[in-house]
């Protein structure tokens, strides 16, 4: 079987991919890293530049488990190109990253997130960026 990461370079995304990679060698299963953009005539903030991409790459060859990239930007919703992977792979689960949100945004979750909850006809895991805790923090600060 497989997970589904869903990545773009950020902090949810990279919270994701640790928690997918983990998920996959507990369960021996491979990934697939999904980076996924409107595209078309100009370049989305969420696609990977040529040099993310190999950052990513050696990243994902440090793990014992089978991982794959796969890159989309053919002018598509980001939710239509992860409905066709999700049909073509029939995956165990779909992991996502969970962006920290504030006022109104608290109460809506990102469109894309909130389709592929929706619509995806498998489990959506999504994971919040780990926090420092207060203690821990104000230990660091003080010595």
């Amino acid at each position: 079987m497989t997970i589904i990461v869903g990545y773009t370079e950020s902090e949810p995304s990279r919270a994701a991919l640790n928690f997918g990679l983990d998920l996959a060698e507990k369960l021996s299963m491979k990934v697939v890293v999904v980076n996924a953009g409107p595209g078309a005539e100009r370049r989305s903030e969420s696609e990977l530049t040529q040099a993310e991409t190999e950052q990513l790459e050696h990243y994902l060859s440090r793990f014992s488990v089978p991982t794959e990239l796969r890159k989309y930007s053919r002018g598509r919703s980001t939710a239509d190109e992860f409905k066709d992977v999700v049909a073509e792979l029939n995956p165990y689960a779909v992991v996502i990253g969970a962006a920290k949100r504030s006022g109104f945004s608290k109460f809506m979750m990102g469109s894309v997130a909130d389709e592929l909850l929706r619509e995806l006809p498998v489990a959506v895991i999504s994971v919040k960026v780990p926090e420092t805790s207060v203690t821990k923090r104000d230990k660091n600060e003080k010595g």
